[in-house]
């Protein structure tokens, strides 16, 4: 795992860290929960996004170890976003037990 890669998921493990209080008791009932991310600087090539990848499937994974049943994983996109305008913001849907 390079340096960025190792920054990313320890970011996303610290993001989960902090969405654990917005998760809801497991009480058989289906729930939502919202994250927000950006891609990676200059992510203009046809490849695995590799940033979002990982920071998404840390915190589905720590989910999962906690005991929750992710049931559905939903995304939209939204261009132009950063400091700069040159990244892509992503809001995933994570629907759970």
């Amino acid at each position: 795992m390079g340096f960025f890669s190792s920054n990313q998921q320890s970011g996303a493990e610290t993001v989960y860290s902090i969405m654990k209080e917005s998760l809801s008791e497991k009480d058989g009932y289906t729930h939502v929960v919202m994250v927000n991310s950006f891609s990676k600087w200059l992510n203009q090539t046809f490849q695995c996004e590799t940033k979002y990848t990982m920071q998404i499937d840390t915190i589905l994974t720590l989910m999962q170890k906690d005991g929750y049943e992710i049931l559905d994983v939903k995304f939209n996109s939204l261009m132009n976003q950063g400091l700069f305008g040159d990244m892509e913001g992503f809001h995933t849907l994570i629907t759970y037990k």
